[in-house]
């Protein structure tokens, strides 16, 4: 019998570490890691994240800054926790560095968990998260 509805996403489901430990009923702000490395979602719209056994709503219940989930209030301690990424950039061959030319020469960035500063014609700089899996 063929599927019936929208086609099954591809990409790379992961499951984040555990950051109940760090509950304490006054922070609010913690560090997304998979496997003790930094994950950088860039969007919280591509993570499931419950608290407590019930599931957050993204920008209304938390938010994400680089690789850091900030929850609008400070989860209790002893609460569990569990978070999902739901899709990430699929790529067929994963890169490991990043060449960037520039008018003085060209730069190579080891792109795992790092981040690039880049300034704009009106000085506003802004932050590229890379995260590879």
């Amino acid at each position: 019998m063929p599927y019936i509805g929208r086609p099954q996403s591809s990409g790379a489901f992961a499951k984040l570490d555990d950051i109940s430990s760090q509950f304490n009923n006054t922070k609010t702000v913690f560090n997304l890691t998979i496997g003790n490395e930094a994950f950088f979602p860039g969007n919280p719209f591509t993570l499931l994240v419950s608290l407590g056994g019930v599931i957050q709503e993204p920008i209304k219940s938390f938010t994400i800054n680089d690789n850091q989930i900030t929850f609008a209030s400070a989860p209790i301690s002893g609460a569990n926790f569990f978070c999902v990424v739901l899709s990430t950039t699929l790529n067929t061959e994963p890169l490991k560095t990043l060449t960037i030319g520039a008018r003085s020469g060209a730069q190579t960035l080891d792109l795992h968990g790092r981040t690039l500063a880049i300034q704009d014609r009106s000085g506003v700089k802004h932050t590229i998260g890379f995260n590879l899996t």
